[in-house]
């Protein structure tokens, strides 16, 4: 009996102790686990590059501060009023109808901000018509007796634009954001440079002779026009503009045709036209 008590006490000491094992687990886990964590804060950290700037500063619903001043340019259609005096007497003598001095019309401006709802610009304005034509009444033996008329309009204008809502909205110190839409009324005065001609063959009512002349007159008259537009945002600085407005000017005629009554320059336009805001 006492050497079979031995012999197991001896199997008891001799038996090995967990702890080393349970160290050596604990720092494999240890180590795995900081390899993960460091790892996952690789992961983290990577995106928090200038990434985000970047696309921000590619994204077209941003710009850096609020664009105060922009250009533009816009072209369209003139419907000219053309009434009374020198087109009354063309169109009752001469195959000219009222539509006939209808043209295209191109705009150029530069804008400058006030304040978030009041912009006020500087404009010029050019449209042409030109109509060829032959007396109604008079023949030259069998033959027609023709001329052109031309019908030059230069308008140049100081405009004050009114938002209806704010063309954009500040998101905090640095970023402003354009509106989608944004509609606007505007008017203005300004100076109309024009140039009335008649350039062929006439009959002089006196003898009934035929002579060939260039009759013309020129100069400025004041005018003004009343406007109403929506702006529409592209992309970035880029801003799509429509517009409909109504002018009205009117000055004596001179040089060929003194005494007749003043020429009329109204006209109602509509425009299509891009603007740059920076």
């Amino acid at each position: 009996m006492p050497l079979l008590l031995m012999f197991l006490s001896m199997r008891r000491v001799a038996r090995p102790s967990p702890l080393p094992a349970v160290i050596v687990v604990t720092l494999v886990a240890m180590v795995g686990t900081a390899s993960v964590v460091a790892a996952s804060d690789h992961e983290v950290e990577q995106p928090a590059q200038p990434q985000p700037l970047a696309e921000w500063r590619r994204s077209p619903d941003f710009l850096f501060g609020w664009p105060r001043t922009y250009v533009g340019v816009a072209g369209g259609w003139l419907a000219a009023s053309a009434r009374d005096g020198i087109f009354d007497l063309t169109r009752e003598l001469l195959t000219v109808d009222r539509r006939d001095f209808d043209s295209g019309v191109v705009r150029v401006q530069v804008g400058r901000a006030l304040s978030p709802r009041f912009d006020l610009s500087g404009e010029v304005g050019f449209s042409k018509a030109t109509v060829l034509s032959e007396y109604r009444d008079f023949l030259e033996g069998d033959l027609p007796i023709s001329q052109a008329t031309e019908f030059t309009q230069a308008p140049v204008s100081a405009n004050l634009r009114v938002w209806l809502v704010p063309r954009g909205r500040a998101v905090g110190r640095f970023a402003w954001v354009p509106s989608r839409l944004a509609p606007y009324v505007s008017g203005g005065v300004g100076t109309y440079y024009y140039q009335f001609k008649q350039i062929g063959d006439f009959v002089d009512f006196v003898d009934s002779s035929i002579f060939t002349d260039r009759l013309q007159s020129s100069g400025w008259a004041a005018g003004a026009h009343m406007a109403g537009g929506l702006s529409v945002h592209m992309v970035r600085q880029l801003f799509l503009t429509v517009e409909a407005r109504y002018g009205w000017a009117g000055t004596p005629l001179s040089e060929d045709f003194i005494g007749f009554e003043d020429i009329d320059l109204n006209g109602f336009q509509v425009t299509g036209g891009l603007e740059f805001a920076f």
